[in-house]
């Protein structure tokens, strides 16, 4: 009879055909050797894009040129866009992070449970 740990609940054919098709794929996976990384830049671009606005908001209210003031409100949108891109690369690389914990967990509560 098959040993129960090397099939896994898979018939040993259908396992080694599953085994050759994945090595077939040969897909790339990414590196999360960067991620605290981009993690900490999106958080910077959020907080300097919310800085920027800030600043370029007040200055427009001081300002009585009707140029001087769309410029300011330019430069107070420029800001917001750079907040609203630093929040999307600070959310995709936390989220990812995230899922990829929960699936290790989700993966070793399984194991764990299948050993008993």
């Amino acid at each position: 009879m098959d040993d129960p740990k090397t099939t896994r609940g898979m018939a040993p054919e259908r396992r080694q055909q599953f085994e050759a098709d994945i090595a077939q794929v040969r897909v790339k996976t990414g590196g999360a050797a960067g991620e605290p990384r981009l993690i900490a830049l999106g958080a910077a671009l959020m907080a300097i894009g919310a800085a920027v606005a800030l600043i370029a908001f007040i200055a427009s209210g001081s300002q009585a040129d009707s140029r001087d003031v769309l410029s300011s409100v330019i430069i107070a949108v420029f800001g917001l866009s750079l907040t609203v891109a630093g929040a999307a690369v600070f959310l995709r690389y936390s989220i990812g992070r995230f899922l990829r914990f929960w699936l290790l967990r989700l993966i070793y509560e399984q194991q764990g449970s299948s050993d008993r």
